[in-house]
């Protein structure tokens, strides 16, 4: 039986120059870029697979990939050379060998995202929502802890990304840490819809603003529709933090019983098609 080298890519990226993650046809993005390198590097089509597809202007300081190679020396050589070849808008953490079984999408346990706010002047506007109205800090506070436990998040989800009998998520962090006119909003879970944090932040700032009742949240949830939810917030105060996963698939030796075997993996992964996982 074969070996089969499977890498986990560590990486980070502003989002505001490109159209996603996922490679597009006529537009930048970050899988684009990442295949053009490791195209280079490798000298055969190779196509990294990431954690969740992140929307145009979207950003992430901990995204994953993985990538499987040919051999040792294929891993030393991205491993080195990676890193230096990427834009400046485009940082790779690290590089390392892992589980053949590890899939950096499917093996993920948990993601962390967090949501930029502001109200005042400040530097990093192009990467925050601007929200030039008074906001009430409580009633988003009590709202945003609505949130968390499992619900069919079907209300803050694109309509045309659900599913039939899939919309639950399990929500284990969701809050606020509030500066003197800054907020950054954390929520982490098992799975996320497709803009389901942006229009989980587009419906507590309309809530802060007095638009809605800060016990709203609740039957929002419970009419499983999206024209119950409020407005999306822009796509520039969203950063993917963290992915979380077991750690037996950082060990290159274990192999998980239902991984089908080398015979059929493939050297070069190819692009996985849209599956809702666009927060």
């Amino acid at each position: 039986m074969s070996e089969v080298f499977r890498l986990r890519i560590d990486l980070s990226y502003v989002g505001s120059d490109f159209h996603g993650w996922q490679i597009q046809p006529d537009a930048r993005s970050v899988q684009g870029d990442m295949r053009t390198g490791l195209t280079r590097l490798l000298g055969r089509d190779a196509i990294p697979v990431a954690a969740g597809r992140t929307d145009a202007g979207v950003h992430a300081r901990g995204q994953v990939a993985h990538l499987t190679v040919a051999s040792a020396e294929e891993v030393d050589r991205v491993t080195r050379a990676l890193p230096r070849m990427m834009p400046d808008d485009i940082d790779i953490h690290g590089v390392r060998r892992v589980s053949p079984s590890f899939n950096a999408r499917h093996s993920a346990v948990a993601r962390r995202y967090s949501y930029s706010l502001i109200q005042g002047r400040d530097i990093f506007r192009p990467h925050s929502w601007y929200v030039f109205r008074p906001i009430d800090r409580q009633a988003m506070d009590r709202a945003a802890a609505d949130f968390i436990g499992s619900h069919d998040f079907s209300s803050f989800c694109k309509a045309k990304s659900l599913k039939v009998d899939h919309n639950l998520c399990e929500v284990a962090l969701c809050g606020f840490d509030w500066g003197d006119d800054s907020a950054i909003f954390h929520v982490r879970a098992n799975r996320f819809l497709h803009h389901m944090v942006r229009i989980m932040m587009g419906t507590l700032v309309e809530i802060g603003r007095g638009e809605r009742d800060a016990d709203d949240i609740t039957r929002i949830l419970a009419a499983r529709s999206r024209s119950e939810s409020g407005r999306m917030a822009p796509a520039q105060g969203l950063f993917l933090e963290e992915v979380f996963y077991p750690e037996r698939f950082m060990d290159p030796g274990y192999v998980d019983p239902s991984y089908p075997g080398p015979e059929i993996a493939p050297v070069n992964d190819q692009v996985i098609p849209p599956q809702g996982e666009t927060p």
